[in-house]
């Protein structure tokens, strides 16, 4: 894979009911590879084999290898607090979400009730790529999520009462 080809997301976990988060290459979060690569076949495409020296050599992110996965993914895990400071840096001159989009997440793979939810404006449908098992729907995971799933104390852009999303999103639509 070339540079060229890495787009960095931003990805909320949920696991043993802890909140973590993850800076890295979006493709590391299509979870299952092979349903991924087989979409490719079935239109035709040659695709090479599944390498094993790629995602740590995990062909299907599950909850039986989540351990395994996260211990892998341990130099991409950042704390919110960072993201969170760079959304504090930036809010001053943006004028909408467009503008500090690569803070947000993308994805919340929620290991705890085998459930993804996916939010994204393009890309790779990453939603329909889970392990046997598991569900997922395409949802605004950051707004409506439940408390019990994706607790306000985990959002790094609220602070004090304050919702910074919310108020970009107003900003954004007073600019249309």
């Amino acid at each position: 894979m070339e540079d060229l080809d890495i787009e960095i997301v931003v990805t909320v976990v949920r696991y043993k009911s802890t909140i973590h988060w993850f800076r890295s290459d979006r493709d590391f979060w299509v979870l299952d590879q092979e349903k991924w690569r087989n979409e490719f076949i079935s239109q035709g495409h040659n695709v090479p084999d599944f390498q094993d020296s790629y995602r740590f050599g995990i062909r299907v992110v599950n909850d039986k290898n989540a351990q395994q996965f996260f211990d892998s993914m341990a130099e991409f895990e950042i704390d919110k607090d960072e993201l969170s400071i760079e959304l504090a840096k930036r809010f001053p001159s943006i004028t909408s979400w467009w503008d500090v989009q690569d803070l947000f997440p993308i994805l919340f793979v929620d290991f705890d009730n085998l459930h993804v939810g996916a939010f994204y404006y393009e890309g790779t449908p990453m939603e329909r790529y889970i392990a046997d098992g598991w569900t997922s729907e395409f949802i605004d995971f950051a707004n409506d999520y439940s408390e019990d799933i994706f607790p306000v104390k985990d959002k790094f852009w609220i602070k004090g009462g304050s919702d910074l999303l919310q108020l970009l999103n107003e900003r954004g639509s007073q600019e249309l």
